[in-house]
């Protein structure tokens, strides 16, 4: 497995010194978010970002995005798909081949089966338009009011989709938020998992834990150890980030906060 460090888990810090940050403390590869890459082309400083990538010898592992893309009408779909195709050429220009997109929350009451076919049919659309060399990997919220929101219902929609470039991104915290057993991980095919988050939670009702109660792996109540003991035994063997997303720890000193996060990963993850 190899450490990477996701964007959010920083999301304070400007991207260039998320950068320098990244690669003085360890880490091998990063995660951009969407709205900072979007910034980024707006400004028009995704040339300079590319250059200071090469510099530091950082691979871009995955544009987390787009959120809130399955249950639109084909209007708002068709907007996500042109906020999309920018990203798209961001992501050649940084020869990042992962998107990582993110279903709905919704108050609406649709079913399961429903969220799946609707998820499935948006994901297949966008897997034809960008093909193989881009591929998607779908990440359940744990929350209930996620329109796919637990590891069952992602895998269904992924074998749904049915395309090589289509897969999975699972996330500790979601995990346990979920309910989903970590042993169904042990179950995936490895070539289905594009990419793993991994977080710790505070102790608490399951269904009013927020990212605000994510902790350094370690820290908290999740089994990292069996977590990590079901990945290795499927043999993933990609990319383990640190995704903390505490709004908290974006009030302390960024590069303590890395460092912090990348030794919690040579602690419960031996990488």
């Amino acid at each position: 497995m190899k450490p990477c460090l996701n964007q959010d888990t920083l999301r304070t810090t400007p991207d260039e010194k998320f950068l320098r940050i990244a690669k003085r403390t360890g880490f091998e590869s990063i995660e951009f978010t969407m709205d900072k890459v979007e910034s980024m082309l707006k400004e028009r400083r995704l040339r300079s970002v590319t250059r200071q990538l090469h510099q530091e010898g950082l691979h871009v592992a995955s544009i987390n995005g787009p959120e809130n893309f399955n249950l639109l009408s084909d209007r708002a779909f068709s907007e996500i798909l042109e906020r999309t195709d920018r990203i798209v050429q961001a992501a050649r220009e940084f020869d990042c081949g992962l998107l990582i997109p993110v279903p709905t929350i919704s108050e609406n009451t649709v079913t399961e089966q429903t969220s799946i076919a609707r998820t499935a049919s948006a994901l297949s659309r966008m897997a034809e338009r960008y093909g193989e060399e881009i591929k998607l990997g779908l990440e359940f919220l744990g929350m209930k009011q996620c329109s796919i929101n637990n590891l069952h219902a992602a895998l269904a929609t992924v074998e749904s989709v049915d395309k090589p470039n289509v897969g999975l991104v699972l996330d500790s915290f979601h995990l346990y938020l979920s309910g989903s057993e970590t042993s169904d991980v042990g179950h995936l095919n490895p070539r289905q998992v594009f990419l793993v988050h991994v977080n710790d939670a505070e102790a608490g009702d399951r269904r009013r834990l927020t990212d605000a109660n994510r902790l350094f792996p370690g820290e908290g109540v999740i089994d990292l150890n069996e977590f990590n003991s079901e990945l290795r035994k499927i043999g993933y063997d990609n990319r383990v980030s640190l995704e903390l997303l505490r709004p908290a720890y974006w009030e302390q000193d960024a590069e303590q906060v890395a460092a912090k996060g990348r030794e919690s990963l040579r602690r419960t993850f031996e990488i």
